[in-house]
């Protein structure tokens, strides 16, 4: 709508007539914009996600609104599915496990005791790996918990350490956590890209765009590593040495900052990396849900195996032994 020459306001009033049940919804945005409050702002109060305020905030400065929101649109969706896709992947599986650890109890609780009970009454001592084996078997489940409570012990320590830092710090350690960090490097590095080459094509100054970044207050990473580019710049140093010491971003971003500065394409080239980077995550990200589900299955399948040889290995041994 925004394309064909609708204003902000009479698309959310096109909005409320086609959508009675966000009738409260875009009545309340309305209201907030005819305040004078920027659209951001209106949409961070309805608790919208700071993601994609960001993006909106960089589009009210350098003016590249219909852009902005297509590409919020995109996150947003993007996210949706991603999340959806998981759970469609992980539902089955971990019922599948939740089954498997019940009959585990059953066992443990109800068919091993019956197995110890028959070995007493005909004098029969299982063999070493027996009983090695009926061991584990009995106290898998206990084992099985305990590792999950560590697990989350170990969770909410650290992000409650994390939390603790400041927004930098908290950064470089998110930035060295395995596997996520890729998605980490590549989202900061493929933002500030498409930011920035909005900006820099609107004719903003790299010292401009820093101080738009200070002057946000939603996203503290940006924030601060905007105080840090400043700072670095103030001593002496060229935007692409400032983004060396900044860890949770892609070196190829520093690599293009450099290229763009020497050849006075920046604004192009920055927006180029943003959709390359964009889809180096998307085809991670499917690669990942392409590896999760063949790995629940093969830990379902050696779980079933045991359950199996537990029943079967006892009454094999007793066999050999009469």
């Amino acid at each position: 709508m925004l394309t064909n020459g609708f204003s902000i306001s009479e698309a959310i009033q096109f909005l409320q007539h086609i959508d009675p049940k966000g009738n409260y919804f875009s009545h309340f945005i309305l209201e907030e914009l005819q305040k004078g409050i920027p659209l951001h702002e209106v949409l961070l109060k309805e608790k919208f996600d700071k993601n994609a305020c960001s993006q909106i905030y960089f589009a009210e400065k350098h003016g590249h609104m219909i852009e902005a929101l297509k590409e919020a649109g995109n996150y947003l969706l993007k996210k949706h599915k991603d999340i959806t896709t998981l759970w469609k992947l992980l539902r089955y599986p971990i019922l599948l496990l939740i089954i498997l650890f019940i009959v585990i109890s059953l066992l443990k609780t109800i068919l091993l005791p019956q197995f110890e009970s028959i070995y007493e009454s005909l004098n029969y001592t299982p063999s070493k790996q027996l009983q090695l084996f009926l061991y584990l078997m009995q106290h898998i489940p206990n084992y099985f918990l305990y590792f999950i409570l560590l697990f989350i012990i170990m969770f909410l320590t650290f992000f409650s350490y994390i939390y603790r830092k400041s927004p930098i710090e908290r950064a470089r350690w998110l930035s060295k956590i395995p596997f996520y960090n890729f998605y980490y490097k590549h989202y900061n590095s493929q933002f500030l890209a498409r930011e920035w080459s909005f900006l820099l094509k609107s004719g903003f100054s790299i010292h401009e765009i820093l101080l738009l970044m200070e002057s946000q207050h939603f996203r503290p990473l940006l924030r601060d590593t905007a105080k840090e580019l400043h700072h670095q710049l103030l001593l002496g140093k060229t935007i692409s040495e400032a983004f060396t010491n900044i860890v949770f971003i892609e070196k190829q971003f520093v690599i293009l900052i450099r290229h763009g500065e020497k050849n006075g394409k920046l604004d192009q080239e920055l927006f180029y990396y943003s959709q390359i980077s964009l889809k180096r995550m998307e085809e991670h990200i499917h690669t990942i849900f392409q590896i999760i589900q063949p790995i629940i299955f093969m830990i379902i399948g050696i779980f079933l195996i045991a359950i199996y040889m537990s029943i079967l290995f006892p009454m094999f041994q007793m066999i050999d032994a009469v």
